[in-house]
């Protein structure tokens, strides 16, 4: 992989859609590199922006539009160097790749794959998990997992060290049973440990923003009693490697 091709891995880099490969190499590079840092945090700003939106249901034809333009849209021809490109033309590129994120977002909704939109706050004050969510994005260590396994729905974790918190957003859970919740475990060389995310997941769905200290090898989601356990009782129903 050339150095131009890792300078236009910041989107995805900032959406976590790269491969292990990808991903290996990118986080090798842009350490050093100011424009791919910036570029990362700039895009990692314009998703918790989105995650922070009221969703809106866009037209029906939004996604045929939007593939029209694609196909229409001319790019940044690969043969210049970067060292040509002016200040002025990288931000016309960042931007408009901002407003495809945008889009790309809505287009998700539509099809009924939307992962990361928050329509509502979970907990606290109007807008406190929203902005929780923001700053741990914002920083750069940050990571968003999506956490598979035998469960229903969907759960992803995003987690930074730097900032010592972790946002667990979840949607479309069945119901835990009468005296029962979800419970959120960072598991680590000792082996699982209680975060006490203790939530019934009303409406299917569960917000949480929490402290977390240590540096997880991995995180788990179990049904537990209302009132916690000090270790997994029940199968893991979702789990990712951090």
């Amino acid at each position: 992989m050339s150095n131009n091709d890792i300078h236009h891995l910041a989107a995805a880099y900032a959406l976590d859609a790269l491969d292990a490969r990808e991903r290996t190499a990118f986080e090798a590079h842009y350490p050093s590199c100011e424009v791919c840092r910036a570029d990362v945090l700039d895009f990692r700003a314009t998703l918790a922006e989105v995650a922070a939106a009221e969703p809106i249901a866009p037209s029906l034809d939004m996604k045929a539009r939007v593939m029209q333009q694609v196909g229409q849209t001319r790019q940044l021809s690969p043969r210049l160097p970067e060292a040509v490109v002016d200040l002025a033309e990288r931000r016309r590129r960042k931007s408009f790749t901002s407003s495809m994120l945008a889009v790309a977002a809505a287009v998700v909704l539509l099809v009924g794959a939307a992962s990361f939109v928050i329509g509502r706050s979970g907990g606290g004050d109007d807008g406190g998990f929203a902005t929780d969510v923001e700053q741990v994005l914002a920083e750069p260590d940050a990571q968003l997992l999506t956490l598979t396994g035998s469960g229903t729905g969907q759960i992803k974790v995003a987690w930074s060290a730097s900032a010592a918190r972790a946002v667990v957003i979840g949607d479309g859970l069945a119901d835990p049973g009468s005296g029962n919740a979800y419970e959120l475990w960072l598991i680590d060389a000792s082996g699982p440990r209680p975060m006490r995310l203790l939530d019934a997941a009303s409406a299917g769905e569960v917000r949480r923003s929490l402290a977390v200290t240590g540096t997880p090898q991995a995180w788990g989601i179990t049904i537990e009693p209302s009132g916690g356990s000090p270790a997994p009782t029940g199968e893991i129903l979702f789990s990712a490697e951090a």
